[in-house]
């Protein structure tokens, strides 16, 4: 019985082309990076207008980060993987015929399980044009680099983002139910 070749579709030959190019460089890009979370505790930052004291009627303006999307790099020879997240948030207010621009703290850690390895704090700039009662920004903090542990792979780790958040946000918060507990 004659052996029949059976030619493969270019998008079914492409992973075993991506293997064998992974398999021959020193720094490549891989398709499963350290997982991007928001954790959810701090997913969600209301500011109260000065001087008021936190409730629904007294809030200036609201932020949620809505989602991390990541990329990453991994040197093969030096277990460092280098990885890029893109963030996007979603601003509301009240509408007001005036602009209006806010700052507002958030992180981004490195973790593994319960285990942080790094924290950095970054600035979030919200500008509201006049008239406008919500607002969208995409942020890409620094590239981060992660040293892979013996025995681990890169999606091991998580870049966890989240809003810095007084004990006073962090309550009227989960006043509010705005997380799950």
């Amino acid at each position: 019985m004659p052996v029949r070749r059976i030619r493969l579709p270019i998008l079914l030959r492409l992973p075993a082309l991506g293997l064998a190019l992974l398999a021959a460089g020193c720094s490549s890009k891989i398709v499963v990076c350290p997982i991007p979370a928001i954790l959810a505790d701090t997913a969600t930052v209301t500011v109260m207008r000065p001087g008021t004291r936190p409730d629904l009627a007294n809030e200036l303006y609201t932020v949620k980060l809505v989602d991390a999307q990541s990329d990453c790099v991994l040197n093969q020879h030096t277990a460092i993987v280098k990885s890029s997240i893109d963030l996007t948030f979603r601003a509301t207010r009240a509408p007001t015929r005036e602009a209006a621009h806010y700052r507002v703290p958030y992180f981004l850690a490195v973790t593994e399980g319960a285990k942080i390895y790094t924290k950095r704090l970054y600035t979030l700039d919200v500008d509201f044009a006049p008239g406008a009662a919500s607002a969208t920004i995409q942020q890409s903090p620094d590239d981060i680099s992660i040293k892979i542990d013996n025995g681990k792979l890169p999606w091991n780790y998580q870049l966890m983002a989240g809003f810095q958040m007084t004990d006073a946000q962090i309550q009227y918060n989960k006043d509010k139910a705005r997380y799950l507990p």
